[in-house]
């Protein structure tokens, strides 16, 4: 239970940002650089809160950034090349790092267990 809402409070934080950024910076130079911005919280947040937060929040985010952002608006077609290449880079780039970023849970806790087995003997 703790880790499904780990996993909703991280991928509401991705969106949110996404959203912000999107509203904020709307119609300027800034619009091609969205999903990089995007992609450093994405693998800030996956860090903390797993792969499942990293792989949701990237296809949220992007989303969130073709609806809003990238012409025609109001639609999740995309029609300039470059930004559809950037919101696919979004993508792979949010979905590969989260697994590469994100922390063992099962090797720290075996990890731990050694430990605990190396002290009782």
């Amino acid at each position: 239970m703790l880790s499904v809402l780990d996993t909703a409070i991280g991928t509401l934080l991705c969106a949110s940002v996404a959203l912000m950024l999107a509203l904020v910076f709307n119609q300027t130079r800034l619009e091609l650089a969205l999903p990089l911005i995007c992609l450093t919280v994405i693998v800030a947040v996956a860090a903390r809160f797993g792969v499942a937060t990293g792989v949701l929040g990237s296809i949220i985010s992007a989303l969130l950034l073709a609806y809003f952002v990238y012409a025609p608006e109001d639609s999740l077609r995309i029609a300039n090349s470059d930004a559809r290449a950037n919101i696919s880079w979004l993508l792979l780039g949010g979905i590969s790092l989260s697994f590469l970023f994100t922390p063992r849970r099962d090797a720290s806790a075996s990890k731990q267990h050694e430990q605990h087995q190396a002290r009782q003997d």
